[in-house]
């Protein structure tokens, strides 16, 4: 039994527009045309794609932080909680690839210095589980530092998510660190 083929948003967009042409162009007196028919389950799957698809993605601002992996107050760690949500607002699941990326800035600066970045595919169920913050129904990414501790400063973080079909959404974070005690993350 095959799976059926899930399509890019792009190509669907193309059958919806490619149908909407061919029909305009039959009812222009009947002409002939050899573009390929759209069939209705065809513009079904158009439609419960763009309903399901994630279509922003949302840093937790208060439950993000630097944290302590080791437990000893120093923050070797990011805790990352997204929420993502589809074209109705509605919480969504995820399939695509995450891309966490961490600056340090200088005050009025708008480009800083890269401190980490983490790509994270979620391109199964036991990774998606891996990662959701049960009972919420937000996903939770412990990132671990190379470079530990994390200093003092002012950062900012941004979090990509690349979706199947070459889209794409991100939310950005800028926060300050004052270096002292960092709370160890809690068991997931």
């Amino acid at each position: 039994m095959h799976a059926p083929a899930i399509l890019s948003l792009r190509t669907l967009r193309y059958l919806a527009n490619l149908c909407a042409v061919t029909l305009f162009m039959a009812g222009l007196g009947g002409c002939a045309t050899t573009a390929p028919q759209v069939t209705d389950g065809e513009m079904e799957m158009v439609a419960y794609y763009e309903l399901v698809v994630p279509t922003r993605l949302e840093i937790q601002r208060y439950l993000t932080r630097p944290v302590s992996l080791a437990g000893d107050g120093d923050a070797d760690a990011l805790r990352v909680l997204l929420a993502v949500y589809d074209a109705s607002g509605d919480l969504a699941k995820v399939y695509g690839r995450f891309q966490f990326e961490l600056e340090q800035r200088a005050q009025r600066e708008t480009i800083g210095r890269r401190v980490a970045l983490w790509p994270i595919v979620l391109d199964t169920p036991e990774l998606i589980q891996r990662y959701r913050d049960y009972p919420s129904p937000y996903y939770l990414f412990p990132l671990e530092l190379t470079h530990k501790p994390l200093p003092p400063g002012q950062y900012v973080l941004t979090v990509r998510l690349f979706l199947p079909g070459d889209h794409r959404i991100m939310d950005v974070y800028e926060f300050t660190f004052d270096g002292k005690h960092a709370t160890p993350l809690e068991p997931h």
